[in-house]
């Protein structure tokens, strides 16, 4: 059975753990602590937790248990003092409280929903991400950085994390034991490399043997990766991890003309396979229709932008269990 680390955290990575669910691994997600917006910010702020959001979302991707449980963590409240919270944040919430330590609450959470695999935060505190713009302008926290104000044209130089550690030992562990690390899918500077930079996390990774796969994103994100092309993630990320990747999987599958309309009002394009720039990477490049054809709508009483389009999760499922066997 292969061991596989997912770097990501969200609804990125709970599509892939959809997929991954139907093979034979041993799923691992190690998730940032540094989330501030929305339900899961406003709960880590009033309670000095780490934000459950993303924890939720990735909990349920592992969870083999009856689908109204699922359900019930998913479910986000829109109406009354409750507005945007979703159930399960509030649950998580409150094993912290009543556990008084962040893993242990997961655990248990992971006991209701008959979870299989781990969710891991990468540093055991609630932790503030910080942008350094071209112009060295600081923008502070992720919800800010997610969603730009002023002048988000301008890309984004270097991210910094307060505090950047301690690393929780745990994360150490499954990452030396990973045959595969995945980057991705999922915001780049706020989902992904957030966890790069807790001290000891890139290190592990590049001394570990396993097969590093970069998962690039189906479209840009306004504020944070305009003008980027399938290229500008593998060098990103390299540049942040310090070290190489080995495959990079990229979407060639253009979505339809009325999807990319809607994309276009938030100011986001389609990720070119630019092939002779990926080329100079010198990582091998797999592409392929990673698209799903279904059109995600948003629920009821969720404050936060979304993502229209998703990865296919079979799609990518399998062709990331294919390479885990080569």
């Amino acid at each position: 059975m292969k061991n596989i680390v997912i770097i990501g955290g969200g609804t990125g990575t709970f599509t892939l753990l959809s997929g991954l669910r139907k093979y034979p691994s041993n799923n691992s997600v190690i998730a940032s602590t540094a989330d501030d917006g929305g339900s899961g910010g406003q709960l880590k702020y009033e309670l000095g937790i780490i934000p459950p959001g993303d924890y939720r979302q990735c909990l349920i991707g592992l969870a083999y248990t009856d689908e109204v449980y699922k359900k019930l963590f998913a479910y986000r409240f829109d109406t009354g003092s409750l507005a945007g919270h979703t159930a399960g944040n509030i649950i998580l919430a409150a094993l912290a409280k009543v556990t008084g330590d962040p893993e242990k609450a997961l655990e248990a959470a992971g006991k209701l929903l008959n979870v299989r695999g781990a969710v891991l935060p990468v540093t055991l505190k609630p932790t503030t991400l910080s942008a350094i713009l071209e112009n060295g302008k600081k923008i502070i926290g992720e919800h800010n950085i997610d969603e730009p104000k002023g002048n988000p044209r301008l890309r984004i130089k270097d991210l910094r994390l307060s505090p950047n550690g301690p690393v929780n030992p745990k994360v150490l562990q499954v990452i030396r034991s990973a045959d595969v690390i995945i980057f991705g899918p999922g915001d780049l500077f706020t989902s992904i490399i957030p966890s790069l930079l807790v001290k000891g996390v890139r290190e592990a990774i590049n001394k570990s043997s396993a097969k590093k796969i970069l998962v690039t994103n189906i479209m840009t994100k306004f504020g944070q990766t305009d003008g980027f092309k399938a290229s500008d993630f593998v060098v990103t990320l390299e540049r942040f991890l310090k070290g190489t990747i080995d495959v990079a999987l990229v979407n060639n599958k253009k979505p339809e003309t009325n999807i990319l309309k809607m994309y276009a009002k938030e100011k986001a394009k389609f990720v070119a396979t630019d092939t002779k720039a990926l080329a100079k990477t010198k990582v091998d490049i797999v592409t392929g229709d990673f698209l799903s054809e279904k059109v995600i709508k948003k629920t009821n009483g969720d404050k936060l932008k979304r993502s229209f389009l998703r990865h296919d999760s079979d799609k990518l499922a399998k062709i990331i269990y294919e390479l885990s066997n080569r």
